[in-house]
């Protein structure tokens, strides 16, 4: 057999944007295997064949009909489908079937209900460990055996585990190795032990599986658990978040597993597209700036944007945006008290985004007795979200915890200056002083003290022009992320 010339990449995951997407998974399925393959790596991406994908407008064909696999004791069967990565010669393989029939990616089902009895429907637990079973098999059947598998988040937490027992059968699977990477902590894929049936895997074969399973009236496994210890190498998405993961605080639970894997727990950041996210190209913005003429753009855009929200016009006041999902994790429960009181300043502030009711009322309720000086937009519209990058002065992100975080990197690249909490991917990516306003403590008074400290930063114009200078010039690219995920690859073979 000839030696490969290439490093072989299978990413594996839950969403892939343009196809399919709910959030930062999926942009990171869409981006990073494209700058990976601009690095020279052969790289290929398998997916759910959802009911949602358009296949005309991706163009899908049948590779392969009534592949085997087994389930529940179940002889069953599904079928591949490829399609291309717009953009990109990346060949983008489908599963499919009628598991994924419904034209949702994520469809509940099978939670653990009060009482400590499982719901018997098929849920999103069975769907993807369904789906993690068919990659292995989809391997065997295309004889084609990748360097490295990349399994995103809890969806494919199992697949390490098939690849490990595929090869006591398979000669082309022993020297297949597996990266894991934490996206979501918090998500897990808790189930019941009868999961390890319906996988049809074997309990003697899989101690990762079968370690400190606990009992509530039901025997409970946690699949990114099983990730954790069963896959060569893990990986989150910052190296700050990396460390914090293995502390009570951060750890959802996990933090005694990961310890265990801390030589092979690795942090690295995500990316962001330089070219999607331009102020020298952008079409959604007012006026269009780079760094020479950043003084000038920003002014039209703020007052552009001032004016869409209606706003009083003033290209002297501060604005201090924020682009967000509307949660206690992105610190609204610190930013609406500590409101209350800023806005007494000479400051507007904008917010767009969707979220949990209480946030959403509570932030509504203050636009009315803050003279024109706050908007709140409940929806979600891109191309808003991107005057208020271009428009606004500063950017608010004080999480409680952010394990990348992509609205710091995308407001630097517009020149506008993060006003960030000290945690995870924000402490790696934002610099106090240099390319932003940072605070540590988590209370409502440390949210207004460096709401106060921005303030006068903005009156400090040569200070303030240095700073938002340099956040436009830091590159936060795909490429970037690629070449340290090139790195690991490298490690794993």
């Amino acid at each position: 057999m000839p030696k490969k010339q290439k490093l072989e990449v299978l990413f594996t995951g839950a969403e892939l944007k343009p196809l399919v997407k709910v959030g930062g998974l999926g942009d990171v399925m869409g981006s990073l295997p494209k700058a990976l393959s601009r690095l020279g790596v052969t790289v290929k991406i398998i997916i759910p064949f959802y009911g949602m994908i358009d296949k005309k407008l991706y163009k899908t064909s049948l590779v392969k009909k009534n592949i085997p696999i087994e389930v529940e004791n179940i002889k069953d069967k599904f079928d591949l489908y490829k399609t291309s990565l717009p953009g990109a010669r990346i060949t983008v393989y489908l599963v499919k079937h009628k598991l994924f029939d419904a034209k949702q990616i994520y469809t509940g089902g099978r939670k653990y209900l009060k009482g400590n009895v499982y719901s018997r429907e098929v849920g999103d637990v069975e769907r993807f460990v369904f789906f993690s079973k068919a990659v292995a098999e989809t391997i065997q059947a295309m004889k084609w055996t990748p360097d490295v598998i990349h399994c995103h988040d809890w969806h494919l937490a199992l697949l390490p585990t098939f690849i490990d027992e595929y090869s006591l059968m398979h000669d082309n699977f022993k020297n297949i190795r597996t990266l894991f990477t934490i996206h979501n902590l918090a998500n897990q894929g808790v189930t019941g032990l009868d999961i390890v049936d319906y996988a049809a895997l074997h309990h003697s074969m899989t101690p990762a599986l079968m370690e400190d399973y606990y009992d509530k009236d039901g025997q409970v496994i946690d699949l990114m658990k099983v990730g954790i210890l069963s896959a060569d190498f893990v990986n989150t998405v910052s190296p700050n978040y990396a460390k914090e993961i293995l502390t009570k605080e951060y750890g959802e639970r996990l933090e005694k597993y990961l310890l265990r894997r801390q030589k092979h727990l690795f942090g690295i950041i995500n990316g962001i597209s330089s070219k999607a996210f331009n102020p020298k190209t952008d079409k959604a913005i007012a006026k269009q700036y780079t760094a020479k003429t950043i003084t000038a753009g920003k002014a039209a855009n703020k007052e552009a944007l001032q004016a869409e929200l209606k706003l009083p016009v003033d290209a002297k006041i501060p604005i201090f945006g924020m682009v967000s999902r509307l949660v206690k994790q992105k610190g609204v429960d610190i930013l609406a008290p500590a409101l209350k009181k800023f806005l007494k300043n000479d400051a507007q502030v904008v917010i767009l985004g969707t979220g949990q009711a209480k946030y959403e009322q509570e932030l509504k309720a203050l636009t009315h007795g803050a003279n024109k000086k706050l908007k709140v937009k409940i929806m979600f519209d891109a191309d808003l979200a991107r005057r208020i990058y271009a428009g606004s002065d500063f950017f608010l992100m004080p999480s409680a915890f952010e394990p990348c975080g992509l609205g710091q990197m995308i407001s630097m690249r517009y020149g506008t200056i993060p006003l960030v909490r000290k945690t995870g991917g924000l402490k790696d990516t934002v610099i106090h002083n240099k390319t932003g306003v940072v605070f540590s403590d988590y209370t409502q008074a440390a949210m207004l003290k460096n709401l106060n400290q921005a303030l006068n930063l903005y009156k400090n114009k040569t200070k303030f022009n240095k700073i938002r200078i340099s956040c436009l010039r830091q590159d936060f690219s795909w490429e970037k992320s690629a070449k340290e995920y090139l790195k690991l690859y490298n490690k794993l073979k």
